[in-house]
């Protein structure tokens, strides 16, 4: 039962309950009265909802306006904006800059729907004009996309807690398929090339392309013996572990000393690395397109071209779904057999005609990759 508690000569029903993650919460309803008895008269109403109020709803209570009956306030889109985001900045495993992307995405629907807007008002109408506006301004598919996902991602939040009634249709607008940007034998020999492969970065740009580890990912990670271990942490929230061989083991160890002694923020030694990397990509005359990221998406192209099964790769990379990795399904092996030479050199043109790839080839450039190894997951763990 709420209780009554006393402030500043004003009586208040105080409602105490644990939040899901256990915390204890307490919320308190103002009687606006000062009569003890009107006060256990008015704390008996609020008692009544005490477990609508422990879900978060709000009511309005008789006392608080002229008389009428109780009800659910009406909580405006901005309300529960402010709730949401504040919820999302309070979850350790959102990175500052998915909060700033919902952020800006609220910012955009706020640019067609009004602030002050009910919440329960709103319907598939409002948000397919939302979505409209954001065609009409020309934003590209992919950033419309993420707005939408934005939108999408707040209703969900506000449905589950009975804020309203039922979830709104928001359709996400058709993407052209592209193909994943990666680094040919060439370009990345040639990047290598540039900043020296037996230096500090030609090292560590190996071991990207190698373990096909986001950007963060190393820094974030722990060593257990050879295995790498990565939290879930990152954008796939799928924890995965990685064994190093022994010279990646050693790259591993420099880039976690480099880090600590570097005298960079953790936020900026990642863009250091990337930095670096897109200076060496211009000065080679390499595609603009391709960035450190590109790294990741050629160590997944190698595995389909050396015929690791798709599920294997999904594993690896740590994506939640195998709908993301199948980007790397439709890839021509005739093409790759131009860009990736030594792994495909051994292949019949009856192979390469049909694309098939035989899983026991396990070929490297000529550039140092002399290791060779299979990849294979042993209890979610890739040999590598």
């Amino acid at each position: 039962m709420a209780t009554l508690k006393k402030r500043r000569g004003k009586w208040y029903s105080r409602i105490r309950y644990y939040n899901e993650v256990g915390k204890r919460i307490e919320k308190q309803i103002p009687l606006r009265t000062d009569n003890k008895t009107e006060a256990h008269k008015r704390n008996r109403i609020v008692t009544k909802y005490q477990d609508d109020i422990s879900n978060g709803l709000e009511f309005e209570f008789p006392w608080m306006k002229d008389g009428g009956q109780t009800k659910v306030k009406e909580v405006t889109l901005a309300e529960a904006v402010d709730s949401w985001i504040e919820r999302r900045t309070k979850q350790p495993d959102l990175r500052p800059s998915t909060i700033n992307i919902n952020k800006n995405g609220i910012s955009h629907l706020y640019n067609s729907l009004a602030k002050t807007l009910p919440l329960k008002s709103i319907t598939t109408e409002h948000i397919d004009y939302f979505r409209d506006g954001l065609i009409d301004k020309g934003l590209s598919n992919t950033t419309i996309n993420m707005h939408l996902r934005t939108a999408k991602s707040f209703f969900r939040y506000v449905w589950k807690r009975g804020l309203i009634d039922r979830l709104p249709m928001i359709e996400m607008v058709d993407t052209d398929d592209t193909e994943p940007i990666y680094l040919t034998d060439d370009e990345f020999h040639a990047v290598l090339n540039e900043v020296g492969v037996d230096s500090f970065y030609g090292k560590v740009f190996y071991f990207y392309r190698e373990t096909g580890v986001r950007l963060r990912e190393p820094f974030i990670s722990t060593l257990d013996g050879n295995w790498l271990d990565i939290p879930n942490l990152s954008k796939g929230k799928r924890p995965r572990s990685i064994e190093l061989n022994d010279f990646l083991f050693e790259v591993y160890k420099e880039l976690r000393q480099w880090a600590d002694e570097c005298g960079l923020v953790k936020g900026s030694r990642g863009r250091h690395l990337s930095k670096k990397f897109k200076k060496a990509l211009r000065k080679c005359g390499i595609n603009e397109s391709k960035h450190l990221h590109s790294l990741r998406h050629t160590f997944a192209v190698r595995q389909r071209v050396m015929g690791v099964p798709l599920a294997t790769i999904q594993a690896h990379m740590g994506h939640r779904s195998i709908t993301t990795t199948e980007i790397y399904a439709d890839l021509q092996l005739k093409k790759l057999s131009r860009h990736f030479p030594t792994l495909i050199s051994q292949y019949t043109e009856e192979q390469i005609e049909a694309e098939k790839v035989s899983k026991s080839l396990i070929g490297d450039t000529e550039m140092g990759d002399t290791m060779q190894f299979m990849r294979q997951f042993i209890d979610k763990k890739t040999i590598n």
